[in-house]
């Protein structure tokens, strides 16, 4: 799978300018973890997320205390680019999903900007990988027949359970090499072997 097979586009995002205030409401309101944060251009220059949020923190609550808890003398931040992580982490839509699953298991992110140069494309998330490990197993199987069918490997049959996609056909190395290629194009196939026909 491609990133741009299960990104979402166009993706919502917030000007560097922007003041907290309004960055948190958009964040509350369209359900989101992070934004990507753009320059007038229209060029990734960071992303804001829930713990770059966070770490300014609230006012103690003094019923939860023993102690009588000191204001924090420092003023709070008043715009994104005060609190956002700059130079993010960005992807291409032309990137491996795969890899991109294995760098949030590493480092527990729940998304990233999609770029197309230095410019927003859209935001690829954890969610959008589970989504398309979730596909149903007949919506694969019918994926896979259609295209094997209109590159003409029509002796090739392909069983699919939980993502795990079993193909037998032919024994050639150029239409074993084919058919694996197209199904591991598919979105939502995890993994693939082949079987010959005889096997």
């Amino acid at each position: 799978m491609l990133v741009r097979e299960i990104m979402t586009s166009p993706a919502y995002s917030v000007p560097e300018g922007a003041s907290l205030e309004a960055a948190m409401r958009m964040m509350a309101t369209v359900r989101v973890t992070s934004l990507p944060v753009v320059d007038d251009g229209g060029c990734v220059v960071g992303i804001l997320s829930e713990a770059d949020l966070l770490q300014e923190g609230l006012e103690p609550d003094p019923r939860a205390h023993m102690r009588l808890v000191l204001s924090p003398s420092k003023p709070l931040p008043a715009t994104v680019a005060e609190v956002m992580t700059a130079r993010p982490y960005t992807v291409r839509e032309e990137d491996d999903v795969a890899e991109l699953a294995r760098t949030f298991a590493r480092t527990g992110w729940k998304s990233v900007p999609v770029v197309r140069g230095q410019g927003l494309l859209g935001v690829v998330s954890r969610s959008d990988v589970i989504r398309a490990m979730a596909r149903p197993d007949s919506e694969i199987a019918e994926e896979i027949a259609s295209a094997f069918g209109e590159v003409g490997l029509k002796a090739w049959h392909a069983d699919v359970c939980a993502g795990v996609v079993h193909i037998t056909g032919t024994a050639t190395d150029r239409e074993r090499a084919a058919a694996t290629s197209i199904v591991q194009s598919v979105r939502g196939v995890r993994r693939v072997s082949v079987l010959d026909s005889g096997t």
